[in-house]
């Protein structure tokens, strides 16, 4: 008997799995909505790519994809395999659609999670059609579908091709129609459309970006997609689920995103620790207040320990790029970098330490030291999230630092950390208690295996591997209690009032513990940023599902004041 399928289905399940393991943490008012118009005829194309699948950024999986045209249309092919969170070996796909991109067909074969599966689906005439198999289970089903619907099952990636070329020439506010087969339609909304410039180590790319949201009446689903200028797919995250699947080319370590730049941006290298550091040194430019007889002030931006770019990207909103420039207007020299072996710097990324990364940080410091425009008295690092736990050590270590900016960073040991994230996670997902425990037990299992040397037995061999390394060591036991209370330097605490990633108890615990400092000059100031969440950007309720509706994508001009008033007061010119 043919079964037909429920109107709606959450969105959700296309991730359950993956939000499901990644709460194992490892190292990290609109306008009413337009209808979806025609997609504009301009062909994207044709060729093969190879996209890498991260969670927690930790590569799990690849999946290779070929776009080829057809007597009636066009043709998505693809295979792959992913070892977690949910392993799976997509040994064939296909899904066909006609001229103007409406589907026509769908076939998987693959094994999931040691399961055989497939999925035959006819579509014509607003119905799919077809069959799915489950080892030895085969089930009919029958689903009224948009007839212009996007087809996007459930795990696989390579159906996003078409999603990159559906969303060309689409306006803010427009809505998608999507079928998740087999199970369901959903709606999808475009929220914003902006640009990004890739430089890699053979061209430079200009990518559409379009910030969207999949309609789920308990849990909408926010996500990003970039194109590049071929209409071809570069990248697709799902912050929520800690997803990120990236095309080859803008994943490889000599890539690097970039924004428009600054007037005084200036491309430099770094020399530390054998190998060198690629920097953007950013001067004021001349309209800029006049500079002190002994040089201005200078800052160093800290990447986190989990940036992939020196501009600090996240969600979109290009943190630390942002801030470089608003400061720099305001007549400061600022630095920033990508973190050992990543972007254009060299380096290890899977052998370095905290402390690895803080000795990064005191060799750009340095570098700005040997600036003819640069006080070098008046220099300051500038941690945001995770990234001030790098920033703190340096200062410790560091002498020449004057001052520290912690903005939204972590109080608490890198084990509670995790686990606090962990319980976030968990609150996210319809579990049962018994389940929550299970996924705590095994955190927790992780932690002593990585700690203490306890046994990895019965550990997932995919949670091991990012796991089991001195990265991970050294972040699980750094308490940023001691360092905080032996620097000397005036401190400056930000802490956004809307911030649900990195609540505000932690700020107060980083206050108390610099406040309890004796030594003379060690300050502490705190600004709390009205209306601000993690991401340092004017928000409504600053939950991570907010991150992909917000109109205003720039940072708040508070956190660049509350710096910049801070340097004055804190770090004056005869210090």
């Amino acid at each position: 008997m043919t079964r037909r399928a429920a109107p709606a289905v959450r969105w959700a399940i296309v991730l359950a799995a993956v939000a499901a393991w990644s709460s194992i943490v490892l190292p990290a008012g609109q306008a009413p909505a337009a209808q979806a118009q025609a997609p504009a005829r301009a062909d994207p194309a044709t060729g093969e790519a190879t996209f890498n699948i991260f969670v927690n950024a930790t590569p799990v999986g690849f999946e290779r994809v070929q776009l080829s045209r057809a007597d009636d249309g066009w043709i998505i092919r693809a295979s792959g395999q992913v070892t977690g969170p949910l392993p799976s070996d997509i040994r064939r796909f296909e899904l066909a659609y006609d001229d103007d991109w409406r589907p026509l067909s769908l076939a998987i074969d693959g094994v999931r999670t040691g399961i055989p599966f497939g999925l035959e689906t006819t579509i014509a005439g607003g119905t799919a059609t077809g069959t799915l198999t489950q080892r030895d289970s085969v089930e009919p089903f029958e689903t009224t579908i948009d007839p212009a619907s996007i087809v996007l099952p459930n795990y696989i990636y390579a159906p996003y091709e078409a999603l990159a070329v559906r969303l060309n020439g689409i306006e803010p506010g427009t809505d998608l129609p999507v079928f998740v087969a087999p199970g369901g339609v959903i709606t999808l909304r475009v929220n914003r459309v902006g640009t990004q410039r890739i430089d890699t180590a053979e061209r430079t790319l200009v990518a559409t970006t379009y910030s969207l949201t999949f309609a789920d009446a308990e849990r909408p689903l926010g996500a990003e997609v970039w194109v590049d200028e071929a209409r071809r797919l570069l990248r697709l995250s799902i912050p929520s689920a800690s997803l990120d699947v990236i095309r080859q080319d803008l994943s490889a370590a000599s890539s690097r995103v970039t924004g428009e730049p600054h007037p005084g941006d200036e491309p430099v290298r770094v020399q530390t620790d054998g190998f060198s550091l690629a920097t953007t040194v950013t001067a004021p430019p001349a309209d800029a207040p006049p500079p002190e007889a002994d040089g201005r002030a200078a800052v160093v931006l800290v990447p986190g320990p989990a940036s992939s770019d020196r501009d600090g990207t996240r969600h979109g909103v290009s943190i630390l790029r942002e801030m470089a420039g608003a400061l720099a207007d305001r007549g400061l020299v600022v630095a920033r970098y990508d973190r050992r072996g990543t972007g254009q710097s060299g380096g290890r990324a899977e052998s370095a330490m905290l402390e690895d990364y803080a000795d990064d940080v005191r060799a750009v410091v340095r570098h700005l030291q040997e600036r003819d425009d640069v006080n070098r008295d008046r220099i300051a690092v500038v941690g945001h999230g995770e990234g001030g736990w790098i920033a703190l050590l340096a200062t410790r270590r560091e002498g020449r630092v004057a001052g520290l900016v912690l903005i939204a960073a972590p109080a608490v040991s890198g084990e509670e950390l995790v686990l606090e994230q962990q319980q976030m996670a968990l609150d996210q997902l319809s579990l049962s208690d018994a389940e929550r425990q299970e996924r705590i037990d095994l955190q927790t299992r992780i932690h002593r295996a990585v700690l203490d040397g306890d046994s990895w037995e019965g550990i997932p061999q995919p949670l091991r591997e990012p796991a089991d390394t001195p990265w991970f060591r050294s972040f699980l036991a750094f308490d940023p209690e001691d360092s905080l209370r032996r620097i000397r330097q005036p401190v400056l605490i930000l802490q956004g009032t809307l911030d649900q990633e990195m609540p505000s108890r932690h700020a107060d615990r980083l206050e108390n513990i610099a406040e309890s400092r004796t030594r003379r000059g060690a300050t502490v100031d705190r600004v709390q940023l009205e209306g601000v969440n993690h991401l340092l950007t004017p928000a409504e309720t600053g939950s991570v599902e907010e991150y992909a509706t917000l109109a205003d994508a720039q940072i708040s001009s508070s956190v660049v004041e509350a710096i910049v008033d801070w340097i004055a007061r804190a770090l004056p010119l005869d210090n």
